[in-house]
């Protein structure tokens, strides 16, 4: 179900200021993630600019800039730049984020055009909008439309996740086309596999149980492929019962099937010991001997009907961005993996047996083994 056109953009994703009248000013965020991957020169790229506080107050208030980029042998690179509200615009009208450091334009032809200068890292990048974006409302609306009933499930995590984030978008794919200069060495980018995902609302980070969401980022050219598959698990209690979500996964012929978390299989084995580097940079001078536990493997299998479904995640590289609550002592830590993801089985008349490159994002209250990852 396609709810907007790409003409729509705009106003879909404008970032959704609230009014200065709002009485949790203090605890607003927003956020918006671009994710590619290039296949040609085995980049894989995460760029977010996010507002975070009162956006009227400068002294509450404050914009970010992250960067988390895995080279073509493998290296992490990332970089975090805080921009005072006064040196950053931004407008409840359409998605621009503008400041000197990096800049975030969506231009007449429906593209987004970002570009920036930090200390190790330099870009300029155009993402044309290939499929219309999808809202909160939207995801919920197409899963409706394919299993025309609700469960009890779904309605409280769906009440849970409209409480904590007001405006959700994702646009399923984007090109890009550029350069990115990582530590003085330049790499053209030229990508078909591109995902843009905005958030938004007021919460604190000790509120949310935490959510696994992510993006396949299949090649639209390529027919051992699927189309798009995009999934979304958020938890609104302590424990793996707690929660719901599934997967979004479209074919080539434009057959849409959704797997629903009561119905898949999720098992994490082994221990991740691979490249992990933790943002902000404080955070490993507090907490020298933290590690965040990351599953060597995650696994996602379901059997629904004469459709026969298994996701592999193997994640490669992880940044973990830990950020604190304004209210108490707690800590969220959101582990954003660069994985491969290997899809086996068939679904509708399609029969898969790919790895293919993917992002996946894992958020969990901060602290021990038992309620990171697993909890």
């Amino acid at each position: 179900m396609k709810l907007y056109s790409i003409e729509d953009t705009k106003q879909v994703d404008a970032f959704k200021i609230p009014s200065i009248f709002e009485d949790r000013l203090p605890l607003y965020k927003e956020w918006h993630d671009f994710v590619f991957f290039d296949r040609k020169e085995n980049i894989f790229g995460l760029l977010n600019f996010g507002i975070h506080g009162n956006p009227y107050d400068s002294k509450r208030g404050y914009g970010t800039v992250l960067l988390y980029f895995v080279n073509p042998e493998g290296k992490i690179l990332t970089e975090r730049k805080v921009i005072p509200l006064n040196e950053l615009l931004v407008s409840r009208f359409n998605p621009d984020y503008v400041s000197d450091d990096a800049t975030v334009i969506y231009q007449n032809d429906n593209s987004f055009k970002i570009k920036g200068n930090l200390e190790k890292i330099s870009f300029n990048l155009k993402l044309p909008v290939k499929l219309p974006p999808n809202t909160n409302k939207g995801i919920v609306l197409d899963i409706l439309g394919i299993h025309k009933k609700v469960n009890n499930g779904m309605l409280q995590a769906a009440t849970e996740m409209g409480r904590l984030w007001d405006n959700w978008v994702e646009i399923p794919r984007l090109f890009s086309s550029g350069e990115i200069t990582l530590k003085n060495t330049t790499f053209p980018i030229n990508t078909r596999t591109s995902y843009h995902d905005h958030e938004g609302g007021r919460f604190d980070w000790s509120s949310p149980y935490g959510w696994d969401t992510g993006n396949i980022l299949c090649d639209p050219m390529n027919k051992k492929e699927p189309e798009t598959v995009r999934f979304l698990f958020y938890r609104y209690g302590p424990f793996d019962e707690f929660s719901y979500g599934g997967i979004i996964f479209e074919t080539k012929s434009g057959e849409k099937k959704y797997f629903d978390s009561q119905k898949l299989r999720i098992t994490r084995t082994g221990k991740f010991s691979g490249e992990n580097e933790t943002v902000p940079g404080i955070t490993r001078l507090l907490y020298p001997d933290y590690h965040p536990h990351i599953p060597e493997r995650i696994v996602f299998s379901v059997v629904n009907g004469s459709d026969e479904l298994e996701i592999v995640f193997t994640p490669k590289t992880v940044c973990s961005v830990v950020a604190a609550s304004l209210l108490v002592t707690a800590e969220m830590e959101l582990n954003e993996m660069y994985c491969s993801a290997t899809i086996k089985g068939k679904v509708g008349d399609s029969i898969y047996n790919k790895a293919i490159p993917c992002w996946f994002e894992s958020a969990r209250p901060r602290g021990g083994v038992s309620n990171a990852i697993e909890a």
